[in-house]
């Protein structure tokens, strides 16, 4: 057999072995032990996988079956250097080699998302699971001369299976499945030939199962399932000219998935004493709620120091209770479990229409149209601290009329004598998408692929947090004849009415994205075993956003109550009610990228076929908008108002060799990324922050599959992976003194934390007591030179004071904001140092059309760090993962029966982590595994 003949008899997954070894179809001569080829597409054109000289892994959907990886989520355990986690506001977190989505607000993801070719920026990729798919393909890299969007980190393309015209009748399957939690899922497919020229294709998927983990008060399970899913399409295909495929698909969840998992907290009681003088009755006001430390130790299931938090604070100063409200709680330390007066609720639909046409102008020459409609709706109510409190209120004064019994009456949380505080999530976005390529397909040396790219999406996003707390000291200063003290509208609907209430947390967006892209790639065989291709793309991003500044408690605006309100006017009202004026920012970029990539597949004599590949690409990802805030609102504030693109210069080489006749696959690529203004995140002062910083990535990837006898199957799949951030410097608020003795973290009255030094603490706690709560908000100029509790060491970041309603000529010039932490040499978040995969497999060929296979994967992946400053805090610990399936199929009767489980070691490894800001008490914020599952699947083939 020739070398080009065999490697045409050759499955080849350029980036994962382990989808190779989990084919488990006879489509391989009797005898063989020669390995599979899979075609795809992930240069935009059909070539074996092996021929690809990129990093790239695809799964069919019999190795999707076969390994369980049912969804987006399970990617990671089948390539090298792929990490995956949930994410706090209900997304997620696809990392490639370090790169991925550590940015909230306007950012943009670093892995994009495609189905069928087409981007999707909303989208299900974590919720729901694939059914009906041809394969599924993931590329590692910087891409945008080929793809759609542009990515720095690469490209996941779900592609699904269109309709099969001029079948003479109707085809499809049909698969149940029953397993542990009540699981439940039924799948299926049929095609439907029209005449010999069209076709109809419908698929549909239901999940439904009993909840992963238990609300300790309600009794309840939670984190169940519910979705369905269905896919109709109509393909025209007349004759070899013209071929059109026309879908809808349909996604809806509605059932009690945690959006988050446990929040861990380390208390933080507040020191006794600052500088030898005892804090007493302030003490508290000196905690910032949780302490900095390992979120592994046994300390961190407490719960925030309640007063730390700006409700719990407010709750404190206005009356309604006395100290820590969550003193003492202590929680389990099962990571899925939840301790709330209600169970979360989530809700998610998605609508996606898309035509895909394409025209064979010749034989030669080819036009393709690509058109996407993607509507996404989410909801999500739940605890934003999901715990129930050690205290009750005890109000006195004035608060006791509000709170008559210690019970405070909130129309979004309900009636209740203990602190809660609720979250609540709505998305509602379109997005429209036309692609238009022309691309050719010669026996000459030169071809080439260019086109271009519009894109439009429009979102608005609300999220509300809801405190009792806040209700009531709203509910306080509406009380009338209170002096100096302007009252605040208390909304009396749930859901929310829109930017009403100035008695809950709100930051809302309205934002279009326009994207305008030309590019193109051009190939040349320069000899028989040389190729060259060039790609340049030029791009063009236009972001609009309206956005309404967050006014929780914000003082007078715009216009009164309406008579019949309900809120009793006091003599100092100017209108505590509605929306600020909205914030609008315009922001406009344009890049040019390229690749370039050398192509060398030489006949070597110990090798059946080999290719090695040198590649440079540059990358691109527009930058965005910090969150806006009214300048009456107290603590609430960004550094910056934007934050600035990201570039990728990307350097490659790689081989791909099929070895020992066609039995070993042996592949390996090595990479260096120069990147510049990689986006990050934080919170702080009630806003999301999002900065930029340099860094170099370096790693290897080398995948592996060896089939040494006829039926028994091995692959390996390992990647080393070097990050290190190149310059910057951040504010640590878990950690804003950094240790130093000299300096001291206090509490403000807006919720926000600042530092002030030890020993002008320690003298105005002997002088003036009382003050202590107006030191972040600028103490006049007699006290603070008397105490000389600004007299910052050097090091110390300052930012002006702020004074809600009331002249800055009264106060200090700059308040301490802590002491910046240096990031040169530090890791990018979620990137661990190695990650690992192994897979073993063994067919029995019961029959002629019978086969038994049992197949076992492992996974492991190395710690790393959820921050960019690789803190005890921030540490990710590494964890493990085990599946198992054993599959009987009977392939004259179309029969499979699947016995399966996953994660049998029932592991529960913390894979993200969210640290809140100081108005909530820096608590942290967990993502987990899901549990151990077993079951049985039987698929019926027709």
């Amino acid at each position: 057999m020739s070398k080009t003949l065999h490697l045409r008899s050759l499955l080849v997954v350029g980036a994962s072995a382990a989808a190779l070894t989990a084919m488990s179809s006879p489509a391989y001569a009797q005898g063989s032990n020669v390995i599979e080829e899979l075609v795809v597409t992930a240069q935009r054109r059909e070539e074996s996988l092996q021929d690809v000289p990129v990093a790239v892994s695809a799964f069919s959907e019999d190795s999707l079956r076969v390994q369980r990886i049912d969804g987006g989520q399970n990617l990671l355990q089948a390539i090298p250097n792929v990490n995956f986690s949930r994410s706090n506001f209900g997304g997620y977190n696809l990392s490639i080699r370090g790169i991925g989505t550590k940015v909230v607000g306007s950012g943009e993801a670093g892995v994009s998302f495609h189905q069928n070719n087409t981007p999707q920026s909303a989208n299900h990729l974590a919720d729901a699971e694939f059914y009906d798919v041809e394969r599924v393909e993931v590329l590692r890299g910087p891409q945008g001369t080929l793809y759609g969007r542009n990515a720095t980190g690469g490209v996941v393309n779900v592609i699904t299976v269109k309709p099969i015209v001029g079948d003479e009748g109707m085809s499809g399957w049909l698969s149940g499945e029953y397993g542990n939690y009540k699981t439940t899922r039924v799948k299926g497919a049929i095609n439907i030939p029209l005449n010999d020229m069209m076709a109809l294709r419908w698929a549909a998927s239901y999940v439904k199962r009993d909840g992963y983990g238990d609300n300790t008060f309600t009794g309840n399970d939670i984190d169940d399932r519910d979705l369905t899913s269905s896919r109709l399409q109509f393909r025209i295909k007349p004759n070899d000219v013209l071929d059109v495929n026309v879908l809808w698909e349909h996604f809806n969840e509605k059932d009690s998935r945690s959006r988050i998992g446990k929040q861990l907290c380390i208390a933080d009681p507040g020191p006794a004493t600052i500088g030898g003088v005892a804090t007493g009755a302030n003490r508290n006001y000196f905690s910032q709620g949780c302490l900095p430390g390992s979120r592994y130790q046994n300390s961190a299931f407490g719960a925030v120091n309640s007063v730390a938090t700006l409700g719990g604070l407010l709750a404190q100063l206005g009356g309604l209770s006395n100290g820590d409200l969550n003193a003492g709680k202590t929680q389990d330390h099962n990571l899925l479990n939840i301790e709330s007066v209600t169970d979360p609720i989530y809700q998610a639909q998605q609508d996606f229409f898309q035509i895909d046409a394409q025209i064979n102008i010749s034989d030669t020459l080819t036009l393709a149209s690509l058109t996407g409609l993607n509507y996404n709706e989410g909801y999500s109510y739940q605890d934003y601290n999901r715990i129930v409190g050690t205290g009750v209120f005890t109000p006195v004064g004035a608060m006791a009329l509000v709170a008559p019994g210690g019970f405070v009456t909130d129309p979004q949380v309900g009636r209740g004598n203990k602190l809660r505080s609720f979250d609540l999530g709505r998305t509602d976005s379109k997005e429209f998408s036309q692609e238009l390529r022309l691309f050719s397909n010669s026996d000459g040396p030169w071809n080439f692929s260019v086109g271009g790219l519009y894109t439009k999406g429009q979102g608005v996003t609300d999220y509300y947090v809801f405190s009792n707390s806040l209700t009531a000291f709203a509910q306080l200063n509406d009380l009338g004849g209170i002096p100096n003290v302007f009252p605040f509208y208390v909304d009396p609907n749930f859901p929310p009415s829109d930017n009403e209430g100035r008695n809950y947390y709100d930051s809302r967006g309205n934002g279009t994205t326009t994207s305008k892209a030309v590019f193109g790639e051009v190939y040349w065989d320069v000899a028989d075993t040389l190729k060259l291709t060039a790609g340049l793309r030029y791009t063009d991003d236009h972001k609009v956003l309206k956005s309404t500044p967050i006014t929780l408690l914000a003082g007078p605006t715009r216009i009164a109550p309406p008579p019949g309100s309900g809120v009793i006017p006091n003599p100092n009202f100017q209108g505590g009610r509605g929306a600020a004026p909205p914030v609008l920012v315009d922001y406009q970029n344009a890049a040019t990228t390229g690749r370039l990539n050398l192509q060398w597949t030489p006949e070597l004599s110990f090798t059946e076929a080999s290719t090695f590949y040198a590649t440079y690409a540059r990358g691109y990802k527009a930058g965005g908008f910090n969150t806006p805030c009214d300048v009456q609102t107290p603590g609430c504030s960004a550094t910056t108002s934007s934050f600035t693109p990201e570039n990728l210069d990307a350097f490659e080489i790689g081989t791909k060799n099929s070895l020992l006749g066609g039995s070993l696959i042996l592949n390996a690529t090595a990479f260096y990324y120069n990147y510049k203004g990689y986006q990050i995140s934080k919170i702080v002062n009630k806003s999301s922050q999002n900065e930029n910083v340099d860094a170099k990535i370096k790693g290897v990837e080398i995948e592996s599959i060896w089939e040494p006898i006829r039926n028994l199957r091995f692959n390996l799949q390992y990647g080393w992976l070097d990050t290190e951030i190149q310059n910057g410097a951040s504010i640590d608020t878990m950690n804003r003194t950094q240790g130093n003795p000299n300096l001291v973290v206090v509490k403000a009255t807006d919720g926000s934390n600042c530092v002030a030094t030890t020993a002008g603490v320690a003298t105005l706690l002997t002088i003036a007591p009382s003050a202590v709560l107006g030191i972040c908000s600028g103490l006049p100029p007699a006290v603070a030179g008397l105490t000389g509790i600004y007299n910052y060491p050097a090091g110390v970041q300052t930012a002006p004071a702020f004074v809600n309603n009331a002249p800055a000529v009264n106060t200090v010039a700059n308040i301490g904001q802590g002491i910046p932490v240096q990031l040169t040499g530090k890791e990018l978040p979620n990137s661990p140092k190695w990650t690992f995969g192994f897979g073993a497999q063994y067919k029995w060929e019961l029959s002629d059309s019978m086969t038994l296979t049992a197949r076992a994967d492992y996974y492991r992946q190395d710690d790393s760090y959820a921050r960019i400053f690789n803190t005890t805090t921030d540490a990710l610990e590494g964890y493990q993962n085990v599946n198992a399936t054993i599959t009987l199929t009977a392939a004259d009767s179309g029969l499979d029966i699947q016995i399966y489980g996953k994660n049998l070691t029932d592991e529960q490894p913390i894979t993200d982590l969210y640290l809140t800001d100081d108005s909530s008490g820096l608590f942290t914020n967990t993502f987990s595994l899901e549990p151990r599952q077993y079951g049985v699947t039987v698929t019926k083939k027709f």
